[in-house]
């Protein structure tokens, strides 16, 4: 579980905004849905999540994005993606969840 975690790394820039890096796939999917909470952070607010280091986008990486904006949502705040790799918005735009993930 720790390799799993490792590989994926999360960094708040400041009390709205969090990157997001490394590999998010179908191996650290499970580990990563359970991190939402260094997403969400102590603050209200919307959340501007930068995704434009991840890596090994697939189905995977879209469903993990998808719960974590679900449970923003759940708690009143609005999840806004910045910095989308190529790969992970073609994805979405096939998938139509483009809103759904704040892509504009």
């Amino acid at each position: 579980m720790a390799d799993t975690q490792a590989s994926l790394r999360i960094e708040r820039v400041d009390a709205t905004r969090v990157r997001v890096s490394g590999a998010l796939g179908f191996v650290q999917a499970a580990a990563a849905y359970g991190r939402y909470g260094e997403i969400a952070g102590g603050a209200g607010g919307p959340i501007e999540l930068d995704v434009d280091g991840l890596r090994g986008v697939d189905s995977a990486t879209l469903a993990v994005l998808l719960a974590w904006a679900a449970r923003a949502a759940r708690g009143g705040r609005a999840l806004r993606l910045s910095g989308v790799p190529a790969d992970l918005r073609a994805l979405a735009r096939l998938c139509d969840v483009e809103p759904l993930l704040g892509i504009a």
